[in-house]
């Protein structure tokens, strides 16, 4: 998947995650009717000027929307296995003082 189609997945994906139109999204950064839907389309890429202001509107960071695994539609061409073990090595790493210490009580 190309860079312009993952900015595309993360865009539609973010938008409908903060519960926005494409109208309404397009109204948030001051632009034309229907910029959003060119943009979901293909049809155009916004500026870095408008990356920023779209970033502002849905509360995200720029690399989130160049991100290859931040929506489903793009962790579905991601490896599957590879997004599973990194997302358990995160949870196990995060769990692991609450285990360790929970251990600790049991056992005193």
């Amino acid at each position: 998947m190309d860079l312009k189609q993952i900015f595309i997945n993360n865009l539609k994906f973010y938008r409908k995650q903060k519960g926005l139109t494409q109208n309404e999204l397009t109204l948030a950064i001051d632009k034309s009717y229907n910029y959003i839907n060119s943009v979901e389309q293909g049809k155009m890429m916004p500026s870095f000027d408008v990356i920023e202001q779209l970033c502002m509107v849905l509360q995200i960071k720029p690399i989130q929307l160049f991100d290859d695994r931040a929506s489903p539609e793009n962790i579905k061409t991601f490896s599957k296995e590879e997004y599973i073990n990194e997302l358990s090595n995160k949870l196990f790493n995060k769990l692991k003082p609450l285990i360790s210490h929970e251990i600790r009580n049991t056992i005193s």
